[in-house]
């Protein structure tokens, strides 16, 4: 399961590449043009009106992710925890050795000035006796004409500090586009991890449907490997937002090959005077 590639690999911190929220799932992983309270996790550049949002993400074998953040006017924070449950620790012989309880902490704040924003965010790492933190940011915009919308941003530009090991960048565009007043269709492309994304949201009275897919090919490929797509690197996703008075209530799905995730959501909408 992905989730468990995050925990052991070489390269610190996987984590900062997931995309919490239930718009941004249910749109497939789209992160660069979506509002939905979080633009500290996805677009700093891209928020609308104050809100507050608190999200749950439920995966396999007990891995949460609880996040929360706001936006009030152009200022914005968010933080969220990766908890991988316990796990069983098995020295060089294959003995059972003690029992640990991996996590990630992130929290970040930021501030959009016309069509950009800045996020600076800090993290910590534990996996059972190892200790990591770091400091990164990132830098987004979004523009809109008409009925296009484009954005753009690079995220985890910055540096684990304990082991001084790596942490993944991630560049993104996208484009979204309003086909009429109720239907909008998000693409979006993120590298260097090749990555794509897209997913249609429609729009009926209080009711807003999500749909979308997210295909992410091998990477690393051996030397004389060929590039080609397979069912096994596609994910669809869906999701519901019901609109309660001031508050958004959501729920979205995604199910690849390797695991189905969940997530829940409640987005509260204040009303901020002039």
């Amino acid at each position: 399961m992905i989730i468990f590639v995050f925990l052991f690999t070489i390269e610190s911190s996987q984590f900062l590449r997931l995309s919490p929220g239930v718009l941004s799932q249910g749109l497939g992983g789209s992160s660069v043009l979506i509002d939905e309270g979080l633009p500290v996790f996805h677009n700093p550049a891209c928020t609308g009106e104050t809100s507050f949002n608190f999200t749950l993400s439920r995966w396999l074998y007990g891995t949460n992710y609880l996040t929360c953040g706001g936006v009030y006017r152009s200022t914005m924070f968010g933080i969220s925890y990766l908890g991988y449950g316990q796990i069983q620790g098995y020295d060089e012989l294959g003995n059972p050795t003690n029992v640990f309880s991996p996590y990630d902490l992130c929290a970040g704040f930021g501030y959009r000035y016309g069509p950009v924003g800045v996020v600076v965010k800090g993290f910590i790492e534990q996996i059972e006796d190892q200790n990591m933190y770091g400091l990164c940011a990132t830098i987004g915009i979004c523009m809109q004409y008409r009925a296009v919308s484009i954005g753009a941003k690079v995220d985890n530009l910055g540096k684990e500090f304990a082991e001084n090991t790596k942490i993944p960048l991630l560049m993104a565009a996208a484009l979204k586009y309003n086909v009429m007043s109720e239907i909008d269709i998000i693409v979006e492309m993120k590298a260097p991890l090749i990555e794509f994304n897209t997913g249609i949201t429609y729009q009926f009275k209080n009711l807003k449907l999500l749909v979308g897919g997210r295909l992410l090919p091998p990477e690393n490929l051996a030397g004389g490997s060929e590039i080609g797509i397979s069912i096994d690197d596609l994910s669809m996703t869906g999701g519901i937002m019901i609109r309660v008075e001031t508050y958004d209530i959501g729920y979205s799905v995604a199910y690849g090959n390797l695991s189905i995730a969940h997530q829940f959501s409640v987005t509260f909408h204040p009303q901020v005077t002039p």
